[in-house]
């Protein structure tokens, strides 16, 4: 077999499975090599790495971190620019491995290692996180004791080092982008960016081709392998196309949600380009620059509290999966209220108050009996006193953040079952409901955890089906309790009946059209 002729090799992967021999492109998702042709159009995308390098142990680290069946793949070093042809060499050893095994073993990769050091390491860690949990708690009370008032402001960390500014040449950086350090202490943003975060937006005045250039960006610093740091501007973009980010393709709800709140609303594994590592991260945009960014899950903190007001457990794994949290009635330390949405942004590098979402209790609950009116009629005493101590959002759960059990609705009392039924989160059918009007509706009532409260629905939001079924009393409750209009009945006198939908006899149906007549006649010239 033909010798190396260059210190840049790839690896060759086999698939003891399927048998399909290709070269390493990186790591997948799911922790599974990555695999392309060996042809020369995709020599770009392979995997590279020399002798004195460390990307080899990088991704079999990962590898065996990640990827759940390891001992079904086989390795085997070549030389880069040789890998085309040495493919099909390895293909036809690989038909007789034990024939052909002294062959094959100058190529043969000795992963064992890998994996008992990627043993050790985690038995190790998990010593370490038994031992420091203790600890951590402690951390946790007091980083939440110095950053109750909001979730916006920079967290302190005990252990944290930020960025050494004895680093940082400001000569150069002056010469280079006009920026200056006086002008970032005196704005404060000198500290954001030293903890790892981004000035607000100021002139910058990059010298190109011996002409400077003014331009509004915002600032943050980068460290290299060796410690040094440099200056990162980030530019005001036009808006993001939101197709693809760091490999990690948009679906129509994500692009939806970065438009309306800037946040991605989940946590995606996102693929170190240079390691193959994959790292759960939240995803937002940058409001300032339409950049868009993210940070590692385990980088943020989620609070239990903000001011006096606490964040259930159900509330806090919402905000770690990226979900807002919606409606929150938060109360600040100075006893100050207001309602609004919670949810993880990259740029806070913690929980946010979603811009535009924030409102008075007392305008919160306008709008709540504007778009259910009936849902008013359905709280206890309770509930009711709840919403007068300003708790309304946790008068729904318990302090664990379980569902807490109700015993009915719009007067109408819940079965034993139902009651289990609901606190399982589970939907109510409810047949003898009474409407605005008086006549009987039926609905289905189920516990919302989004809304963190329960809902009304007209179908059985328990049914997962495509198509809504139709249901007897939807166009009632909506012409009679809400307000809404139905063409097929909107010159009626009388409210609608129990899975009324048009005119019910002749008296009716005379009544509907008369008013037609007067406006067609009247429209004659």
């Amino acid at each position: 077999m033909a010798k190396k002729t260059t210190e840049k090799d790839v690896l060759i992967v086999c698939d003891e499975k399927t048998g399909e021999i290709s070269v390493v492109a990186g790591l997948n998702a799911d922790g599974s090599p990555k695999r392309t042709p060996a042809k020369a159009e995709n020599a770009q995308s392979f995997l590279q790495f020399d002798r004195h390098g460390d990307v080899l142990d990088n991704f079999f680290k990962n590898f065996f971190r990640q990827c759940k069946e390891p001992s079904r793949f086989g390795f085997y070093r070549v030389a880069a620019d040789q890998a085309d042809k040495l493919l099909e060499v390895i293909k036809d050893l690989l038909k007789d491995p034990e024939g052909n095994k002294e062959m094959l073993a100058p190529h043969k990769v000795d992963s064992s290692g890998y994996e008992k050091k990627v043993q050790e390491e985690q038995s190790a860690e998990k010593q370490e996180q038994k031992q420091e949990e203790p600890k951590k708690q402690e951390e946790m009370e007091q980083k939440n004791e110095q950053n109750q008032e909001s979730p916006q402001q920079t967290q302190g960390n005990r252990g944290y080092q930020p960025i050494d500014e004895s680093k940082i040449n400001w000569q150069e950086l002056e010469e280079k982008w006009g920026v200056k350090r006086d002008d970032l202490e005196k704005s404060g943003d000198l500290t954001k960016m030293l903890n790892y975060g981004k000035s607000d937006l100021v002139k910058v005045s990059p010298n190109f081709g011996g002409e400077a250039f003014e331009l509004d960006a915002r600032l943050s610093f980068k460290k290299d392998s060796e410690g040094n740091v440099s200056l990162v501007p980030h530019f005001i973009r036009k808006e993001q196309k939101l197709d693809e980010y760091k490999e990690h393709k948009f679906s129509d709800e994500d692009r939806k949600n970065l438009r309306e709140t800037g946040n991605l609303g989940r946590v995606v594994d996102i693929v170190d380009r240079e390691t193959g590592e994959i790292i759960p991260s939240f995803i937002s945009i940058d409001r300032k620059t339409n950049e868009i960014t993210d940070i590692p899950a385990n980088k943020v903190r989620i609070p239990e509290r903000i001011g006096k007001t606490e964040i259930t457990k159900q509330e806090q794994d919402m905000l770690r999966a990226g979900l807002p949290v919606r409606d929150k009635l938060i109360e600040r330390k100075d006893g100050r209220k207001f309602v609004t949405t919670l949810q993880v942004n990259v740029e806070q590098r913690g929980v946010e108050f979603v811009p535009g979402t924030g409102r008075s209790p007392r305008a919160a609950q306008a709008q709540e009996a504007k778009n259910n009116p009936i849902q008013g009629q359905a709280q206890d005493a309770e509930n009711a006193a709840a919403i007068q101590n300003g708790q309304r959002r946790n008068s729904w759960t318990n302090a664990d953040g379980s569902i807490r059990p109700i015993s009915k609705w719009s007067g109408v009392e819940f079965t034993e079952q139902q009651k289990a039924d609901y606190v399982a989160g589970k939907a109510v059918k409810l047949e003898n409901v009474t409407d605005k009007q008086g006549f009987h509706a039926t609905m289905y009532i189920r516990f919302n955890p989004e809304k963190g409260r329960p809902y009304r629905y007209d179908t059985n939001p328990d049914n997962a089906q495509k198509v809504a079924p139709s249901n007897e009393s939807r166009t009632q409750v909506a012409v009679n309790s809400e307000g809404k209009t139905n063409e097929a009945t909107k010159n009626l006198k009388e409210p609608l009946r129990k899975g009324q939908t048009a005119p019910k006899d002749t008296a009716q149906q005379q009544q509907q059209e008369k008013p037609q007549k007067k406006n067609n006649k009247g429209m004659k010239m």
